[in-house]
């Protein structure tokens, strides 16, 4: 009897590290996966915007970004000049705002008193979303 119950004791431990450590390689700093998006509304700094709502055209993007959420990011803002802007919705409400450079991306707060997260990008981190941003208008009095 005193077999089993140990039995239970280590397995159930062993779940519950398992669930943790999961949780950690999921969302390394605490923020949710980016789930529910419906539209992406995306535009090089002060330049006109374009608005995907086509799944196969949104899916991709909240993919790379939900991929990239998942490395150790900086906890804290990183000032850019001559960025794009990328906004996630789910309906008509904004659920995720990032301002993206080639090298750099900082995901900006919807929320009031909610941090900014910055990360240094590499080549192929997000080959869709670059795609796209070289196929919209370039940004005014970027050099």
């Amino acid at each position: 009897m005193a077999f089993w119950s140990l039995m239970k004791f280590a397995l159930s431990g062993t779940v519950a590290l398992a669930l943790t450590v999961q949780l950690a390689i999921a969302a390394p700093d605490g923020r949710a996966s980016l789930e529910g998006i419906s539209a992406v509304r995306v535009a090089n700094y002060g330049a006109p915007s374009k608005l995907l709502q086509q799944r196969d055209e949104v899916a991709p993007i909240v993919g790379e970004l939900n991929d990239l959420r998942k490395k150790r990011w900086r906890k804290g803002d990183t000032k850019m000049r001559c960025y794009a802007t990328v906004f996630l919705l789910a309906a008509n409400r904004q659920v995720a705002m990032f301002r993206v450079r080639p090298d750099q991306i900082v995901e900006r707060p919807v929320e009031k008193g909610e941090p900014s997260y910055s990360l240094k990008l590499t080549d192929g981190d997000l080959p869709r979303l670059t795609k796209l941003l070289t196929e919209i208008p370039a940004g005014r009095k970027c050099d």
